[in-house]
């Protein structure tokens, strides 16, 4: 029992130290996009000047800060759920539904790994206009998301995550244990 902890433990570590990195990448990717926007703008109405690669590199800024935040949404449970209809399933249910439910995700994450690589290949060949990087890096980033989505869905399946659905019944009654209110 002590070996099968430890194990989930060192998951459990690996997986909070991905999220950690995960966060400072987009962090990177957010703060570069609003200084090349800002800056683009700017240049563009006092001096009537833009950069030629400040588009792209801003869309591609984009592209991977909204892949990189959609799988850090799939391990702390904040991607879209209808928590109405689980309400409606009494609770015993409801746990069967949330596995079904990480399947489901995790079976997303599959497809955005093989068709996102698929994508990526078809495009690697050619380049972007304005910064002639290859267009391959805009792609990227989905199968790494896909991969990362399947990850988080596995750990979410096999308990490693601790998942917490967020319902306002939930939160009232987080808030009245708070309080001491039964």
């Amino acid at each position: 029992m002590k070996e099968k902890n430890k194990k989930k433990e060192i998951i459990l570590s690996f997986l909070e130290l991905s999220e950690k990195l995960i966060n400072y990448l987009a962090m990177i990717f957010l703060v570069a996009m609003i200084i090349i926007v800002s800056a683009t703008v700017f240049t563009r109405y006092l001096f009537n000047f833009t950069f030629r690669w400040s588009d792209e590199v801003a869309l591609l800024m984009m592209i991977w800060f909204g892949f990189l935040g959609m799988a850090l949404g799939v391990k702390n449970s904040v991607h879209l759920s209808i928590e109405f209809f689980m309400s409606l399933f009494p609770e015993n249910y409801q746990k069967y539904i949330y596995k079904i439910e990480d399947i489901l995700v995790g079976v997303f994450g599959g497809f955005m790994l093989k068709y996102g690589w698929d994508l990526y290949n078809a495009t690697k060949a050619t380049v972007l206009p304005a910064t002639q990087w290859t267009r391959g890096l805009l792609f990227i980033m989905l199968p790494l998301a896909g991969i990362l989505i399947i990850i988080y869905s596995i750990a979410k399946f096999f308990g490693v995550l601790r998942e917490e659905h967020f319902t306002i019944q939930s939160e009232t009654i987080k808030q009245k244990e708070v309080k001491g209110e039964e």
